[in-house]
């Protein structure tokens, strides 16, 4: 029987034929079985604020810190009418069972992007925001293939990959704007890389999911 965290992937595949975009996050799976009771709702924050912001919900006790331009671990609370707090802002949203968001906080303000559950344990996931003005592009370093296709403002798309290491780069057309990272993709892992507006210019976040287990 496959693990609730299998069910929490991307659509998308890198070895095969491109769908449409998607919100899509989900998160380690070792940590996520051994904390995340079934039928569990999953909640996080990109803090677009230039201060630490304090995200909290109504089923916990304790605030995750989450630091300027960072990407929170998921957490998780049963389903229902939920109060979720971020910095100054907050949202009473009614939170479905096997569902997770990623809320963007900006300047008091939040925006929920939905995500989607899908069963794929084989492969590692990816996602890419792009949290620019202009339409952009996942692609490989070199820019010969493309990952994700062109995406817009406050928008997801994503692959399932094979298990390898690599670096990928966002585009803008043909030009490449951010370089994120090498990292090894791991079967049953998911990885964010998330491109952000800063100055005149772009800057890229990518990094592995997690879970937060605090209570």
């Amino acid at each position: 029987m496959p693990t609730i965290v299998s069910r929490l992937m991307l659509v998308l595949g890198l070895l095969g034929p491109a769908l449409t975009s998607v919100h899509a996050q989900e998160v380690n799976a070792d940590l996520y079985d051994a904390v995340a009771p079934a039928n569990s709702a999953f909640v996080r924050v990109l803090n677009l604020s230039s201060g630490v912001v304090d995200f909290g919900l109504s089923s916990k006790k304790t605030a995750q810190k989450v630091g300027p331009g960072q990407l929170g671990a998921y957490r998780f609370t049963p389903p229902g009418k939920t109060t979720l707090t971020a910095g100054s802002a907050r949202i009473e949203p009614d939170l479905q069972a096997n569902t997770a968001s990623t809320l963007l906080y900006t300047d008091g303000a939040i925006t929920v992007l939905k995500d989607t559950f899908v069963n794929e344990p084989k492969k590692a996931q990816l996602a890419f925001y792009n949290l620019t003005d202009a339409p952009a592009a996942l692609k490989t370093a070199d820019g010969k293939h493309v990952v994700v296709d062109p995406i817009g403002k406050a928008q997801t798309g994503g692959r399932m990959v094979n298990e390898f290491k690599i670096a990928f780069a966002a585009y803008a057309g043909e030009q490449k704007v951010a370089s994120f990272d090498e990292m090894f993709l791991k079967k049953g892992r998911s990885y964010s890389y998330v491109l952000l507006p800063e100055g005149a210019g772009y800057r890229a976040i990518s990094q592995a999911n997690a879970v937060d287990p605090a209570e």
